[in-house]
């Protein structure tokens, strides 16, 4: 069992960081687009927080150690900050024509949106030695994105750029829309959040104890 979980997390892994990788070409080979503003994407931070969370998981099972809470709670977050990001993009690309916008999808962009937020979820469910959080734990994915909004919309203000059209107060009709929609996002980030705590108390399996040759 941990081989197989050991040999899935590595090749997430390796498929994550290429996905970054070549997502990033564009700042740093073809220079068609600001680090900067590559970098202020919810969806890179999600990502990113996922390759460390599962490295960190992947080197705990490895080494056959009991995962500690802290663990699991970085899991969860950066599942619930994957699960959002894909399910948001989802819904912008299945209504790209009601929006108005047109949403370029190269592979990158596709494994970052689609198949990560699948994975995150098939290992926090199926991954050994994820432990019981508190309820309390739901409201420690808000802290972020909080930040990060209000990061946003000041650089937004400064630069005249925002990675998504609905926090552009002049695209979406003033500060009151931005504010709708980031309610709805909250409220999106909280109900996935309350899921993935949830999740924690259903059972799983203990990686047992390491074998000596």
């Amino acid at each position: 069992m941990r081989v197989v979980v050991v040999a899935a997390r590595a090749c997430a892994l390796a498929v994550a960081v290429w996905a970054l990788v070549s997502r990033s070409e564009c700042a740093f080979v073809t220079r068609t687009c600001l680090g900067s503003n590559l970098f202020s994407y919810f969806t890179i931070h999600s990502a990113l927080l996922l390759v460390a969370a599962l490295l960190l998981a992947l080197l705990h099972t490895a080494a056959g150690a009991e995962e500690p809470g802290w663990l699991t709670g970085l899991r969860a977050i950066a599942t619930t900050y994957t699960v959002v990001s894909g399910t948001v993009f989802g819904v912008l690309l299945a209504n790209a024509e009601l929006f108005g916008h047109l949403f370029l999808v190269p592979l990158s962009s596709q494994v970052l949106h689609f198949v990560l937020p699948v994975y995150a979820v098939a290992d926090f469910l199926l991954g050994p030695g994820r432990r019981r959080l508190r309820w309390a734990a739901t409201w420690a994915s808000t802290v972020f994105p909080a930040l990060w909004a209000v990061y946003t919309l000041v650089r937004g203000q400064m630069v005249g750029w925002y990675p998504y059209f609905f926090l552009d107060p002049a695209l979406v009709g003033g500060y009151r829309a931005v504010g709708t929609y980031a309610l709805g996002l909250s409220v999106l980030i909280l109900a996935v959040s309350f899921l993935t705590v949830a999740a924690t108390r259903l059972p799983t399996v203990r990686p047992g104890p390491r074998r000596s040759s």
